[in-house]
């Protein structure tokens, strides 16, 4: 990876800091209100900043120098963060929420649709499995830095060591150089824009499997929903009066199962024609992982579970954009932005229903429910493609058939 691979040390960095800076911001806006309906607001604020730039970034990226999109991006949420130090009233933690929801689109997008410019297509699943060790990394060492921090420190000190980490990230950027190989027409007309969305939309029916992929990516996205709400309702259960402490052990033991897994994708040659049923195979073993360990309260079947999920859930997500990434680069950042797009739905879903769901049902049946619906999904689909690719066989088959005695004739 060369000198090359500083820009995604920097990018590791940045996550730590933005880990430090959600924690941090929802805490801080919930003493400073005391209000649930703020908090609500806030975590809404920056899911529908996302919703809002998602397409649209991946049509500006699609366009335009990727690599000037993430500095931009990285250059105006670190001012945003530095307002809050200025000005820390509830109306700018929303705006600034948003703000940074929508900018983390356009950076995601450019970022995720360039690294095979970056590194080569052939690399691309070793980057992919780096890269998801890094993030595995920060987010463990960002949740134990906002703990620490936030009982030593003002919470300026940690939105400013935030602020940095983007400032930091666009340095790296304007100086770390490569080849930008989106070309622009110069048409930026509304008609224009709907033609680039229209382009997307029949190139994932074209190219079915796309299709396929994304609608389990939907399923697995409302599925995560379920954990998300779960893990903190199991720790409270397991010990009430240390369920913070359990909750970062249980996050801690996933954190490091993918860790492991980042280690062991990229050494494995043999499956790198098989993505697709790789990517199926592991949101599915991810899946049982979640049923199995928060259907418990025995600690060493909890932890040896969550291990057991972490590993699998960075696998899957490794295959995922390995797959995504391997589309045409003159329309990868619109697949991305559709990408995100379907993330935040399928969050936004899930937390809508969780709540009058949890109102009717225990935490253990929620999560059977929407990891359930996850496993049955992906098997309907995976029979699908096999049955599909049998009669394709069959048809092709035939038709070779009806050619040599044709020939014969």
């Amino acid at each position: 990876m060369g000198k090359k691979v500083y820009f995604l040390y920097t990018k590791a960095f940045s996550d730590i800091g933005s880990m430090m800076e959600l924690v941090v911001m929802n805490a801080v806006i919930y003493s400073m209100t005391k209000s649930t309906s703020w908090l609500a607001t806030i975590l809404a604020l920056r899911v529908c900043g996302g919703i809002v730039t998602s397409l649209f970034s991946g049509v500006i990226a699609d366009r335009y120098n990727r690599r000037k999109l993430m500095i931009f991006s990285d250059i105006t949420r670190g001012i945003c963060i530095l307002f809050l130090c200025i000005i820390p009233t509830p109306t700018m933690f929303a705006i600034v929420a948003f703000i940074i929801g929508a900018l983390g689109s356009f950076f995601s997008v450019s970022f995720s649709a360039d690294l095979p410019q970056i590194f080569g297509e052939e690399n691309i699943l070793k980057i992919n499995a780096f890269i998801s060790r890094l993030a595995a990394i920060s987010m463990v060492i960002g949740f134990l830095c906002s703990a620490f921090l936030s009982t030593v420190v003002n919470y300026r000190v940690i939105f400013g060591i935030d602020s940095i980490s983007y400032f930091l990230s666009a340095f790296v950027l304007i100086f770390f150089k490569w080849e930008n190989t989106v070309k622009n027409n110069g048409n930026n007309s509304l008609k224009k824009f709907i033609y680039d969305l229209k382009e997307v939309k029949n190139y994932v029916f074209m190219k079915n499997i796309l299709l396929f992929v994304f609608i389990v990516f939907l399923f697995q996205t409302f599925s995560a929903s379920s954990h998300n709400v779960g893990v903190p309702i199991l720790a409270d259960k397991i010990n009430s009066d240390k369920s913070t402490f359990y909750q970062g052990l249980i996050w801690g033991a996933w954190g490091i199962g993918g860790i492991i897994s980042t280690w062991i994708i990229p050494k494995i040659t043999w499956p790198k024609q098989h993505y697709l049923f790789l990517y199926y195979g592991t949101s599915i073993l991810t899946s049982l992982g979640f049923i199995l360990f928060l259907s418990n309260r025995v600690l060493w079947i909890v932890f040896f579970f969550a291990f057991f999920t972490g590993f699998f859930d960075n696998a899957a997500g490794t295959y995922f954009s390995t797959m995504i990434q391997k589309t045409e680069n003159s329309i990868r950042g619109r697949i991305f932005g559709i990408a995100n797009l379907l993330n935040r739905i399928g969050f936004t879903i899930g937390f809508v229903v969780v709540s009058p769901l949890l109102s009717i049902m225990t935490m253990p049946h929620l999560v059977w429910l929407f990891h359930g619906s996850l496993i049955i999904m992906i098997i309907c689909v995976t029979v699908f493609l096999l049955f599909r690719k049998i009669v394709s066989v069959e048809q092709e088959s035939e038709r070779n058939e009806k050619e040599l005695i044709v020939s014969k004739q």
